[in-house]
């Protein structure tokens, strides 16, 4: 266990705020990683934060100046993703970006599942799809609902689902052929020579083409990384898009679509993404929210009428906080 112990002495400007709040400002910094609401408020409940030297498991106490807060804090929790920690959502029109009599299109927070895991009562986005189909059209048959492709839970963006059975083979054929161009933007950190000096040269296209395979190791969460033999072949390409001090806005076009695959690829160029530390990201003087990763744009041709369609997902607003933290 990397149990780390942290201390706060709370100051005048922090007076009269509720402790999950304080903790919330303070710890991602302190901890150099970013911290959830929700993991905060978690922390508390567990007894994991004393105030004055007493425990203390109420979230909304106010807190006076000169108020000495200690935490506790598992790093390897805290690492660790669970469905406490998933965002609570439901499907609304603004979050509609495309639909016809076939397909629908959903703009998907980052922090939600895209379908449903063992654990039945945690929301995900194919239910929250299904909830809102079935409340809008009301008096209509049980929506149906398919799903070809996914995000990881961190990652924000397009994701497209049928709506008709006559649509499965048509969508199923863009992703198995690769007719569907899926672009992502991530920013990531920038890379250094390995003896520390000065930034390794990022050219303004590139692309990775090998074998990915699950990394030997302990914990339940598989990691993935390069492998020699064996393996499923991945291909994507990337473009360098700015430049910051520490890190860079990269664009990512997977022609592949195998597990975290942009993640590896961008982590093993000594690229991780912000906010990934599951791959590499070591703290940076911008704390990301969460794993910077965005699924901009999905491009196909549509499955039954075969035109080509382009769906967009513009930037967040946590993506957008970040971007102007880097150039700032």
């Amino acid at each position: 266990m990397a149990l780390k112990k942290l201390a706060l002495k709370v100051t005048e400007k922090d007076r009269g705020k509720r402790l999950d709040h304080i903790l919330a400002e303070w710890l991602p910094e302190a901890l150099s990683r970013p911290l959830s609401k929700g993991k905060t408020r978690k922390l508390i409940v567990a007894g994991a934060v004393y105030l004055n030297g007493k425990r203390v498991r109420i979230a909304s106490k106010a807190i006076l100046p000169g108020a000495r807060l200690e935490v506790f804090v598992d790093l390897d929790k805290v690492d660790r993703d669970g469905p406490g920690n998933d965002v609570s959502f439901s499907v609304t029109p603004d979050r509609v970006l495309y639909e016809d009599e076939f397909l629908i299109a959903i703009n998907k927070p980052a922090g939600l599942p895209t379908q449903p895991t063992l654990d039945e009562s945690r929301n995900n986005l194919f239910a929250a799809v299904k909830q809102f189909l079935a409340k809008r059209d009301a008096g209509a048959a049980p929506p149906y609902v398919g799903l070809h492709h996914r995000l990881d839970r961190d990652t924000s963006g397009v994701v497209c689902f049928t709506k008709q059975v006559a649509a499965n083979a048509g969508l199923a054929e863009a992703f198995s052929k690769h007719t569907a161009v899926k672009t992502y933007y991530a920013l990531t950190i920038r890379p250094r020579f390995a003896a520390g000096g000065g930034f390794v040269h990022v050219p303004a296209h590139w692309t990775v083409k090998n074998h990915l395979g699950k990394a030997p190791g302990p914990g339940k969460r598989a990691r993935f990384t390069a492998v020699r033999s064996g393996g499923d072949f991945a291909h994507t390409d990337f473009v360098l898009l700015d430049e910051f001090d520490d890190a860079l806005l990269v664009q990512a076009q997977p022609r592949t679509g195998r597990t975290h695959q942009i993640r590896v690829h961008l982590a093993e160029a000594g690229m991780p993404i912000l906010g990934d530390s599951f791959y590499g990201y070591r703290p940076t003087r911008v704390i990301p929210a969460r794993i910077m990763l965005h699924a901009a744009r999905l491009t196909l041709p549509h499955p039954i009428t075969k035109e080509e369609i382009s769906i967009e997902s513009p930037l967040p607003e946590d993506f957008l906080k970040c971007l102007e933290a880097l150039k700032g």
